[in-house]
């Protein structure tokens, strides 16, 4: 496991008048992290789409799903998504937490702030009962799959993630609570 970090950090909920700034902030993090690996119209296609104020507040409304803020010394951090109802198959097991979305601030990578993440979510898990922590994680990204095995996760299955109509491979990684 990696050493935890070492500045106070402040982790609170994703409020409905923030959906802007998340929003906002979820696509440079997404594009920081992916426009350059992708054919652009498919990535613009995508973005349109999912980054619509539309599909941002659905998301947040959904009952099973939470967003949380990361903040470290009063700037932003990075954000996390997680879901609480099962779309794994691979999983079967209703008793589930999945992280779909964990984005870190340039700033702030490799400083500890991803691993922060990664145990809050693990004790939302413990929290609501959860047996099992699942992501998925594109295939192409051998730094985040190395992170997610060093905090104990391990590859069980695969699937699609569509950006616009390019269908990227995912790895699905698991981990016991």
């Amino acid at each position: 496991m990696l050493a935890p970090f070492k500045f106070d950090v402040l982790i609170s909920p994703v409020l409905q008048k923030d959906l802007d700034q998340l929003r906002s902030f979820a696509e440079f993090t997404f594009r920081y992290a992916y426009e350059h690996m992708n054919d652009p119209v498919q990535f613009e296609a995508y973005c349109t789409e999912f980054f619509s104020e539309e599909q941002w507040l659905k998301e947040w409304q959904h009952p099973d799903s939470e967003f949380w803020w990361i903040w470290i010394k009063g700037q932003l951090a990075g954000y996390l998504k997680l879901n609480f109802d099962n779309h794994q198959p691979t999983l079967q097991n209703l008793n589930t937490i999945q992280i779909e979305r964990i984005y870190v601030a340039p700033d702030f990578q490799s400083k500890g702030v991803g691993l922060q993440l990664m145990e809050f979510s693990e004790k939302r898990g413990k929290e609501k009962g959860c047996a099992w922590i699942w992501l998925s994680v594109w295939q192409k990204n051998p730094r985040a799959v190395r992170f997610y095995e060093r905090c104990g996760y391990v590859i069980c299955g695969t699937e699609i993630f569509p950006v616009g109509d390019d269908p990227q491979l995912d790895w699905v990684m698991k981990k016991a609570l």
